[in-house]
């Protein structure tokens, strides 16, 4: 599952790079870690 957690926050780096809303960045991660 590890992995898996990893490989959706590359696809998620990926897709938000050079985002400049960091702020909704981090927020989009804590939803991912609920």
């Amino acid at each position: 599952s590890a992995e898996s957690f990893n490989a959706k926050i590359k696809a998620f780096r990926a897709q938000f790079r050079g985002v400049k809303n960091v702020e909704f960045f981090l927020y989009r991660l804590t939803t991912i870690f609920t």
